[in-house]
């Protein structure tokens, strides 16, 4: 069985050597890699420090040569963190017992903040304040047994039945009471042991891990505490012997101190300094090892359907071949009997008229049959709602003629359809030719990912691997719309017409959320996606300034206007006197709160992180938080991109020359309310 996540006495390992480390640095930056990793920059002791945690997974530190992409814009969740803790000085890294979870403490100005990873099931990660409140969750959740909820207390999770930390107080009588259950699953449910440190105590102890719990001995259960508190012992206090566990090249498991289990099993060990260096390692290959996995997975699909593919376009081209070679054939037979075919065609013209009908003739052909001669070509007439169809068969050959129309006419009719099957089949030629040509790569792609070879100790990147074009970037929900993130890492989402107001306000408001909107017609309402937390005065601020910005104030020049603060749920589709509301109106119901005094303004930015140069507009608090530098602009009658461009040069005034890709630029004129507007100042 290979592991896929730490378990609590390896994450104690890790703590050991981190609070070495890293206690006493400063929290550079947090970046937020994915769904469910986080990148800490720490800068302490003459030293920077990266550390990874991969929640519901595991937590290291990378190694100095170690590449990591950071992404360019970070998602609101993870610049709140920013806002909070960016500089803060790192006190401690703990554990509570030997749970799952890393607990960072930081000294602020109001008291400590613990950053807390989860590294149990889906994973989670919360940022508690001083108070002892959940500020931050990443993934809010309600529980039997707690909430993590903005605002609620926080409470660690429940810990397993036994601690194992306090050896002197451990009842392993309690196995007994599982009856038939294997000790080595009884003993990893009671203690909360990995299933592979269950199986090593049991090793040490000299007890088979499949004896059932009920016939456990007293010498067992002593044997079994005084293996389990010695191997907990030399773990968390106990010079560390960390390694990889292997079998051939599949690497199996990491633990910090030698393991009989594995030693008597014969499996390759492969010793590192540190835990941290031997858990980077192992995760590292398992996550490459992981891409390959999957990359061959694809590459076998899409060997297998373009395969399908092939063997479809083959039949295909030879139907359209077949097609090609049957209809020039009955071309040619018609032709080279016109006059037979015409004589006969007429006489049956002339027996319709005779007959009355169709369906007259049709009843007489087996009489016209046995008079022989042209007769003998008759097969069958079909009738159907385009009119009757003569089948004849002549020299072995099957032909469908219109009994109405000339030979000729059929004749021409076959060449017709043998010159489309030709072109169609020249088609599917080059489509077929196309598919061997795809094939051929996916199969040297797919050859090519077989032979790559992962070396012990280092991660296989992911350029070495065989991989197609990346797909493009899926947008967050909130990029279609206006949006920024406010100084104290909220996030608010602005409509930019009727529809996507109505989409904004209908989809993606909740209960918990707030709402905004200029008092005057023709603004955008602004969602904070609040979640139930309490939103700063500076935020309502930020949130109320989008909303007249973006309103006709700006159009009319206004100095300040008001704006209106409301709860999700007293937006209605259903006017007062009952009259339904036309696309991105809603007709606000109860109390409401009013921003006055609001002036219409943006701020134009300049953030500098890793070396890039980002230009922000929006609310002016917002800009402010995160901008190096930044300049207010205000209604005016200078045109956008002007306007922008005069932006630029005094930020560059104070910056130095700045890096800015075109697509900013248009951006931020793009974002320019009504196209037009005027400079007023930079920031002092």
């Amino acid at each position: 069985m290979i592991k896929t996540e730490l378990s609590g006495l390896d994450l104690a390992a890790l703590i050991r050597e981190l609070r070495d480390l890293i206690e006493g640095s400063r929290l550079s930056n947090i970046y937020q890699l994915g769904q469910n990793k986080f990148l800490l920059k720490l800068r302490g002791h003459g030293r920077t420090f990266r550390l990874l945690v991969e929640l519901g997974r595991r937590a290291h530190l990378l190694s100095e040569g170690r590449e990591v992409r950071v992404p360019e814009h970070p998602p609101p969740f993870c610049m709140g963190l920013r806002k909070d803790l960016r500089g803060l000085l790192l006190t401690d890294a703990r554990q509570k017992g030997l749970d799952r979870l890393l607990e960072l403490v930081f000294s602020g100005r109001d008291g400590p903040y613990r950053l807390i990873f989860e590294l149990f099931g889906q994973g989670n990660l919360v940022l508690v304040g001083p108070d002892g409140r959940i500020e931050r969750v990443l993934r809010p959740k309600r529980m039997r047994d707690r909430e993590l909820l903005p605002g609620r207390e926080f409470k660690y999770p429940p810990g397993p039945e036994l601690d194992i930390t306090r050896p002197e107080e451990l009842n392993l009588g309690r196995l007994r009471e599982l009856g038939s259950l294997e000790v080595v699953r009884g003993l990893a449910r009671l203690t909360g042991l990995g299933g592979s440190y269950a199986e090593e105590v049991l090793a040490r102890a000299g007890v088979e891990k499949k004896t059932p719990c009920s016939s456990l001995s007293d010498e067992d259960l002593a044997r079994v505490r005084k293996a389990l508190s010695d191997l907990v012992q030399e773990i968390l206090r106990g010079p560390l012997e960390p390694r990889v566990i292997a079998s051939g090249d599949r690497w199996l498991d990491v633990v910090p101190v030698r393991f009989v289990k594995y030693a008597r099993e014969g499996l390759k060990e492969i010793t590192f300094p540190t835990m941290n260096e031997a858990v980077e390692a192992y995760f590292s290959r398992l996550e490459a090892e992981g891409i390959r996995e999957g990359l061959l997975k694809e590459l076998k699909e899409e060997v297998k359907k373009l395969e399908e593919r092939l063997r479809m376009q083959e039949e295909a081209l030879a139907r359209l071949r077949e097609e090609e070679a049957r209809c020039r054939t009955a071309g040619d037979i018609i032709f080279s009997r016109l006059h037979e075919v015409n004589e006969l065609l007429e006489m049956l013209r002339e027996l319709r008229e005779e007959l009355g009908s169709w369906p007259a003739v049709r009843d007489a052909l087996a009489e016209l049959r046995r008079k022989g001669g042209l007769f003998s070509w008759l097969v069958d007439l079909r009738l159907g709602p385009e009119g009757p169809q003569v089948i004849l068969a002549i020299d072995g050959v099957e032909l469908v003629l219109d009994p109405r129309a000339q030979a000729q006419e059929a004749a021409a009719n076959y060449y017709e359809r043998a010159k489309k099957a030709r072109k169609k089949a020249e088609g599917a030629a080059r489509a077929l030719k196309e598919t061997r040509r795809e094939l051929r790569e996916a199969k040297e792609r797919l050859a090519k990912a077989r032979e790559v070879e992962i070396p012990p100790g280092a991660p296989v990147a992911r350029e070495e691997l065989p991989v197609r074009p990346p797909e493009a970037k899926r947008k967050a929900w909130y990029e279609r719309f206006r949006w920024f993130c406010s100084s104290d890492g909220f996030l608010a989402v602005a409509g930019k017409d009727a529809a996507t107001n109505e989409l904004l306000v209908k989809r993606y408001a909740e209960p918990g959320d707030l709402l905004l909107h200029a008092e005057l017609p023709g603004a955008p309402f602004v969602l904070v996606k609040a979640g139930g937390r309490e939103v700063p005065e500076s935020t309502l601020l930020e949130a109320a300034q989008m909303a007249i910005a973006y309103s006709r104030a700006w159009k009319y020049g206004l100095g300040a206007a008001t704006a209106i603060c409301f709860k999700p749920e007293q937006a209605k589709k259903i006017g007062p006197h009952g009259e339904k509301l036309p696309k991105g109106t809603f007709y606000i119901l109860g109390k409401k709160r009013y921003v006055r005094g609001v002036r219409p303004l943006l701020a134009i930015g300049v953030v500098r992180s890793e070396g890039r140069d980002e230009l922000l507009i929006g609310p002016v608090g917002a800009v402010a938080s995160r901008a190096a530098a930044f300049v207010l602009v205000g209604p005016g009658d200078v045109p956008a991109r002007e306007l922008v461009r005069e932006a630029v040069r005094e930020l560059e005034a104070r910056l130095g020359s700045l890096a800015l890709e075109k697509e900013e630029l248009e951006r931020a004129i793009t974002s320019i309310p009504y196209g037009r507007g005027r400079l007023l100042l930079r920031d002092g």
